[in-house]
């Protein structure tokens, strides 16, 4: 936990001038919409991070709860504000980030959709001696793309991982070119090669 909070007011003093703008249009949007903003200011600071970065690290300002896809018109509607936000809202009460809800959620709503959004992102990962194996898990049934998918497999596991590198076993291609340009964003090592027919991508912490 003490990691993550450090980690959190980082990311926070490094992307403050993008949160600041990413604060702006959402602020407009809500009164746009008729939506509320999540009433806590961690979560939705969070969010805000995470748009700044998802932002930063591939170009566009992609909804930070899924990786580009690598299909054109789903990465379009997964543009943040994302065209699934309305019937997730139905549903849940909230987008499925838990960023935007109703006007009319209480306290008690909103509650209940960031322990949603938590459980599906606070699962086991596969992980041993060094290996991480993102494969198998849950879809989202709007965007048939896995909860968590790769890239948060490697935040989480990052929040308590001290090893010099990590390998990654993914899928498809796409998601090893999505770790490709976290890798280079962040400075770390990157090399990936087809094995049979899953991807192994290996990322080096030390800076290139």
């Amino acid at each position: 936990m003490l990691k993550m909070m450090i980690g959190f007011f980082k990311d926070f003093w490094k992307y403050k001038d993008q949160v600041k703008k990413q604060d702006k249009w959402i602020k407009k949007y809500i009164v746009q919409k008729n939506y509320a903003l999540n009433q806590s200011w961690m979560m939705s600071t969070n969010l805000e991070i995470w748009l700044s970065e998802m932002e930063a690290t591939f170009g566009k300002r992609y909804c930070p709860c899924f990786e580009p896809s690598g299909d054109a018109e789903l990465d379009k509607k997964m543009m943040c504000p994302c065209e699934f936000i309305e019937d997730e809202i139905k549903e849940y009460g909230t987008c499925h980030c838990a960023l935007f809800g109703s006007a009319d959620l209480d306290k008690a709503g909103w509650k209940t959709s960031s322990k949603r959004l938590m459980s599906e992102y606070r699962v086991p990962l596969n992980i041993k001696d060094g290996v991480l194996d993102t494969r198998g898990m849950a879809l989202d049934p709007r965007r048939n793309l896995p909860i968590p998918d790769a890239m948060h497999q490697l935040k989480s596991t990052l929040n308590s991982y001290s090893g010099d590198s990590l390998k990654m076993v993914v899928a498809h291609e796409q998601e090893a070119n999505n770790l490709e340009k976290i890798a280079s964003f962040r400075g770390y090592g990157f090399a990936k090669a087809l094995k049979e027919d899953v991807y192994e991508v290996t990322l080096e912490f030390r800076k290139k």
